[in-house]
């Protein structure tokens, strides 16, 4: 089906797409059955993310302790460091450490890394469709807010050569309005009695469109098309509508709090009398954000994230606009609109006004390709943020004896440890052990992991660390020959409630350097479809959600992801959707996704009442597991509690900081 390889989708699936039974990355799966494949992983499709083969070491150090290690090859290497991990963080890492150090002392860098590609969550997919390459990301998306960034954050990317406002113009902000394509809900045969798509619904403040849809004339225009009854069209139309204060003897600040420690449909059933079909088409639509549905969502947080029902809290004023639509303006996510006092309770990205349009066409995957051109020059060509979103990685230049900087792929370590010669780190590739050296370590790894690869670590820091328990995602990325049926329902971005996948969107229209955003609908596309496992209503903690949620999407083979894909399509689309004209899809499984930020819902008893305000505070779990031991400190997003690029570069720079004041 794909002519980005001599295999067909469904013959690699049948070879690989066993979920826990490979051992095997899918490379060297490829190779031992006599497959000549050139080593380029962003092309490959099926299951990536953590791909087979990716996770099985790390699994048994998890569940049975150290004891599974064989007799260790010695290396006989010597790093200056060596960083755990090639996501954004651990090249940063590795980046900060050699810009810090003086230059006539040729420091010598090695990056481990357990998949068969670096990035971390900020993989590249890559596809050949007709002839022409479509790019997508495996995972993180875009650079979010970045005037909120810290400013080491903001030099780095500047030092990589990255203008942020290039992409004012690199994306076309008026795309999809030019052809009359719009946002839209899903309503499922299943649940809803019929199959129906309907453009407009208001959705939440990340949205485009979303103060266009907000208007009180479409909200109701968009409701009398919704299949369900009629009762729920009157509770969806009040909850954007009615501006009852429900605590009118309460401060904002008091709101605050108590929103802040009830779920949203909680607050719904309780309060706006919103009965079980309109809390359901609320239920999915911040999978992607929370990790979790709105019944383990704060309140608060949904009210930051734009869904409806609090016009009347006093959280939003424009009391003196003079005609009835300016009136009801206080409807949309203005920041200028939210009372200064609750601002204070907002996170960056929740205050944020920039645009979301920071996207290279391969998502965040280009910042550590930058990283990684950076450090190793010949293992990309060009010098520009343009010319490397179409460059093509040399992967055989990443581990080259001589350079200062090597990236070893395939290779899970199992052991770090502090020792007389220095950090003793083993690892595990193709099924034979090796061991060597450094001066110094910085694990950019997962922080759930830690505690088994640092036994000797003390009891307080390694429960620190477990409690970090990472959010289960799959995005999966569709690339089609045309794109047709988008035209023919005269959408772009589908949300899905009550669905498998949660909603669905075409790429963002960004253009840059030498590649060019598909203009006709003829052009092949790429579009993206979102899966979060949840158990909800289970009474189950957010935590206790995640861990089973890994479990499911993991035992799942890419024929079942196949299967959900396609039968969502034909439900949406209809016989608009023609199966032949898909050309791959790949399935980024993220058992240990978004890294673990706190929610108020389940965290606060952990502190005995309510969280600190300051995410530096020496309470936190984050805080107190990312202690450095040794020659041994900790980068990740794990140990900023915080799942955002700006997070994973502030832990580079706190980790190399700490090992170069030693």
């Amino acid at each position: 089906m794909t002519d980005s390889s001599s295999i067909t989708r469904r013959d690699f699936i049948n070879g690989i797409g066993l979920g826990l039974a490979v051992t095997a990355s899918p490379i060297d799966y490829l190779r031992s059955q006599g497959i000549s494949i050139d080593y380029y992983p962003p092309r490959l499709s099926g299951i990536r993310g953590n791909h087979p083969g990716s996770f099985d070491h790390a699994h048994k150090l998890s569940f049975e302790g150290n004891t599974f290690i064989g007799k260790a090859i010695d290396l006989g290497e010597t790093n200056d460091l060596i960083v755990v991990g090639a996501g954004i963080s651990g090249l940063a890492a590795a980046y900060f450490f050699k810009e810090r150090t003086p230059k006539d002392q040729n420091q010598n860098i090695l990056i481990l890394d357990n998949h068969d590609d670096f990035g971390g969550h900020a993989k590249r997919n890559e596809f050949k469709v007709n002839g022409r390459t479509m790019l997508a990301y495996g995972g993180s998306q875009s650079i979010e807010s970045p005037s909120y960034y810290e400013e080491v954050s903001k030099q780095l990317l500047k030092d990589l050569g990255i203008d942020l406002q290039q992409f004012y113009s690199a994306y076309d902000f008026n795309y999809f309005k030019n052809r009359n394509l719009h946002s839209g809900f899903y309503f499922n045969k299943k649940t809803y009695g019929k199959s129906k798509i309907i453009k407009n619904v208001p959705s939440y403040r990340y949205d485009m469109t979303y103060k266009e849809n907000i208007k009180p004339e479409n909200i109701k225009k968009v409701t009398s098309q919704m299949p369900i009854s009629d009762q729920s069209k009157k509770e969806f139309i009040s909850l954007f509508l009615d501006k009852t204060d429900f605590f009118p003897e309460m401060t904002l600040e008091e709101k605050y709090y108590f929103l802040d420690s009830i779920s949203y449909e909680d607050y719904l059933r309780n309060y706006h009398k919103v009965g079980e079909e309109v809390i359901g088409i609320f239920h999915n639509l911040l999978w992607g954000l929370w990790g979790v549905g709105t019944d383990s969502i704060p309140a608060f947080g949904c009210f930051s994230d734009g869904l409806p029902g609090f016009a009347g809290l006093g959280f939003t004023q424009n009391e003196d606009a003079d005609d009835e639509l300016a009136k009801n303006e206080y409807l949309m996510f203005d920041l200028d609109q939210i009372d200064e006092s609750i601002q204070e309770y907002m996170s960056k990205n929740e205050l944020s006004e920039e645009p979301y349009i920071f996207h290279f066409p391969d998502g965040n995957a280009t910042i550590a390709r930058m990283l990684v051109r950076k450090m190793i020059p010949t293992s990309i060509p060009g010098n520009t943020m343009e010319d490397i979103v179409t460059a093509k990685a040399d992967y055989s230049k990443l581990d080259v004896t001589g350079q200062d900087t090597n990236i070893r792929l395939n290779s899970t370590v199992v052991s770090v440890k502090n020792t007389s010669r220095g950090v003793e780190v083993i690892y595990s590739q193709q099924g034979e052990f090796y061991k060597l050296y450094a001066k110094k370590c910085i694990l950019a790894c997962n922080n759930g992991i830690i505690p088994d690869l640092c036994p000797e670590l003390p009891k307080k820091q390694k429960e620190a660390l477990k409690y970090n328990v990472k959010v289960p995602l799959v995005w999966v990325q569709v690339a089609m020959k045309n794109w047709h049926m988008f035209k023919k329902n005269e959408v772009h971005t589908v949300l899905c409630p009550n669905s498998f996948f949660s909603g669905l969107y075409v790429d963002y229209p960004v253009s840059l350097g030498d590649y060019q955003y598909p203009q006709s609908f003829d052009d092949p596309v790429v579009f993206m479809m979102q899966h979060v496992p949840t158990r909800p209503n289970e009474g189950l903690t957010n935590r206790e959600q995640f861990r089973m949620g890994r479990y499911d999407i993991l035992k799942m083979s890419y024929q079942d992801y196949e299967d959900k894909i396609l039968d969502q399509l034909k439900g949406m689309f209809g016989s608009d959707f023609n199966e032949d004209d898909v050309a791959a899809i790949t399935v980024n499984r993220w058992a240990h996704g978004y890294s673990y930020e706190y929610n108020s819902l389940f965290d606060n008893d952990f502190f005995g009442g309510t969280m600190p305000d300051s995410m530096d505070d020496e309470r936190y779990p984050h805080v107190i597991g990312r202690k450095s031991f040794g020659n041994i400190s900790i980068a990740n997003c794990d140990a900023a509690g915080s799942a955002y690029v700006d997070a994973s570069i502030m832990q580079a720079d706190r980790a190399v900081n700490e090992l170069l004041s030693d």
